[in-house]
């Protein structure tokens, strides 16, 4: 699953959460919120924000989705209104999860008198969404390596090289040696 774009503000009374999820089906997306939790799920993507302030639904919630732009727009109240929630800009803590903030140890120790009988577990259990999430960065084209791999167990590549020597009147950008022109090492 993907991590969309997001953009989180507010004003005295609402929590307002920009989602840009271009090609995402209008008619196929779940929202979830509850105290600090917040959800959004739109085929492929996935976001789950802990929030540093608690919101509530009372019917005052609102939402929108701007065609044009792919961009989701909530509104979500406040429990406490005139609250000011610090810390939006810090993604990384906004992305992580729940779990993750607990002073738990991190190894536990498995006795082998303590497995149980059934030794499978149960199908219905509900699906762990606390999955580790980072945010979305856009890539520049120019940082692309022209010379990666993709397919199968990166088995494929040079599929513009090709291109390029079925269509000669396509030209190669200015400063990009085609492999003939290169110089060869002895």
């Amino acid at each position: 699953m993907l991590t969309p774009a997001f953009d989180l503000s507010q004003d005295p009374d609402f929590l307002t959460v920009a989602i840009r999820v271009p090609y995402a089906r209008v008619s196929e997306f779940d929202v979830y919120f509850e105290g600090v939790d917040f959800k959004f799920y739109a085929k492929p993507y996935f976001l789950r924000l802990t929030l540093p302030g608690r919101i509530v639904e009372n019917g005052s919630e609102q939402g929108s989705y701007a065609a044009d732009k792919g961009i989701f727009t909530i509104r979500l109240p406040k429990e406490t209104p005139g609250q000011h929630f610090e810390g939006l800009n810090m993604l990384t803590a906004l992305l992580a999860p729940r779990k993750s903030r607990t002073a738990k140890p991190l190894v536990e120790e498995i006795g082998a008198s303590e497995v149980s009988e059934e030794g499978v577990e149960d199908d219905d259990e509900e699906f762990d969404w606390e999955v580790e999430q980072s945010p979305y960065e856009e890539v520049p084209e120019s940082t692309l390596n022209p010379e990666c791999r993709y397919g199968f167990g990166n088995l494929r590549s040079g599929v513009f090289q090709r291109l390029q020597e079925a269509a000669p009147s396509a030209r190669p950008a200015e400063g990009v040696l085609r492999t003939q022109q290169r110089p060869r090492l002895p």
